[in-house]
């Protein structure tokens, strides 16, 4: 005689929507079952169905189409803090099995501004390559980088570089410049003009920004910038207290 099954059926439905995506029966994109079919499956109200489905999509399983439906959410893409490591973005991904492709967008020389001859420790009226670069992981848009990289070495990088290498690694292995301190800051934007156009979201749609300074081994400052990441995004991070305090 089976066991009885004393979960609550929102949880339950919860359950069946995860098995069914963690075997591939539901695929990215694909919709769900309505709520009149999770109800009549499991014998239940489209309310506590409503319940069930609201918390698959504050966890990012699932999205919500007002006049669409429901369907499943698109894998996120997460880059961790690491208090410990200087990694870069591409090494965090493709350690997920992820691959990472480039698409220059601008390479331009120019003049640099009072800020970033003070960022980058440059002499008054130096020169700069303004970088910006689209990156693609596993074939979707997921962010752009705007790198402020000084003119000795902006003028060295070539596009081959470019579109095949992370910054960091061009930096290593190419000027052997290993980058050992990163300083910067996470806040949140908003997808206006151009740069909405070329993440391919709508105008106004969520960003993640991270702002940074690379530094080498001796403190000199090599690149700045910022870097722009659509809303699926996410940064993980563990925070733990020593046992001493």
């Amino acid at each position: 005689m089976p066991q009885a099954d004393f979960t609550p059926i929102y949880a339950r439905i919860q359950r069946f929507i995860r098995d069914e995506i963690a075997s591939g029966r539901l695929t990215e994109g694909a919709r769900a079952p309505s709520e009149p079919e999770l109800a009549a499956r499991f014998g239940t109200t489209r309310a506590t169905v409503a319940r069930a489905l609201q918390q698959l999509v504050f966890e990012g399983v699932i999205v919500r189409r007002s006049g669409s439906g429901t369907f499943v959410a698109p894998l996120p893409i997460s880059a961790p803090i690491d208090l410990t490591r200087v990694r870069s973005f591409e090494e965090q991904i493709t350690a997920k099995g992820a691959t990472v492709e480039y698409e220059t967008l601008d390479f331009v020389r120019r003049k640099a501004s009072a800020s970033e001859v003070e960022t980058l420790h440059l002499d008054p009226g130096g020169h700069v390559h303004a970088l910006d670069r689209l990156r693609l992981v596993s074939g979707k848009k997921m962010s752009i980088e705007c790198r402020i990289i000084p003119d000795e070495l902006g003028s060295r990088m070539t596009p081959h570089m470019l579109e095949t290498k992370s910054i960091h690694r061009i930096l290593d292995e190419d000027f052997g410049l290993r980058v050992l301190r990163v300083e910067g800051r996470i806040r949140a934007g908003l997808a206006r003009g151009s740069m909405a156009d070329r993440l391919g979201v709508k105008r106004g749609a969520a960003l993640i920004i991270r702002d940074y300074v690379l530094f080498s081994a001796d403190r000199r400052p090599l690149v700045s910038g910022e870097s722009f990441y659509r809303d699926d995004f996410h940064i993980d991070y563990v925070v733990q207290q020593s046992r001493t305090d």
